[in-house]
């Protein structure tokens, strides 16, 4: 009986362990790639390229309004970022990249210009909505 029950013990603490160590890792990766987004704002900005970053299958209202007239207007592009299997740390990544980037961004055109763009863009959305 006491072999059964440490054996119950050591499987317990492994399967505790794996957890623990997984979620370390988890929250390690998350912040290489914030780290990671940080950085590539910086290159960007460098190279004179204004981005804003989102999230692969980020669901933004008129997005493709919003970027098309940032772009058009402003010469504001925009970048995505994915790690299927890791959204978390693909959210981590374009956390780090739009705090870098978006204070930039509005420095040079407003951020009331930014939420100016994005009225004009959902009236577009719904017109194409209501005309379809």
């Amino acid at each position: 009986m006491f072999t059964f029950d440490y054996r119950i013990k050591l499987l317990l603490a492994l399967c505790v362990a794996a957890v623990v160590a997984s979620m370390v890792v988890g929250c390690r990766r998350e912040h290489d790639e914030y780290i990671e987004g940080r950085e590539q704002a910086e290159r960007d900005l460098d190279k004179g390229e204004f981005k804003i970053a989102y999230a692969d299958g980020t669901n933004t209202p008129a997005f493709w309004q919003y970027t098309e007239l940032l772009h058009r207007r402003y010469h504001i592009d925009w970048c995505s970022y994915s790690l299927p299997i890791n959204r978390p740390a693909s959210e981590a990544w374009v956390r780090g990249y739009n705090e870098v980037a978006l204070p930039r961004v509005e420095q040079e055109v407003g951020v009331q210009t930014l939420k100016q763009v994005m009225s004009d863009a959902q009236k577009l959305h719904d017109i194409a909505i209501t005309n379809y």
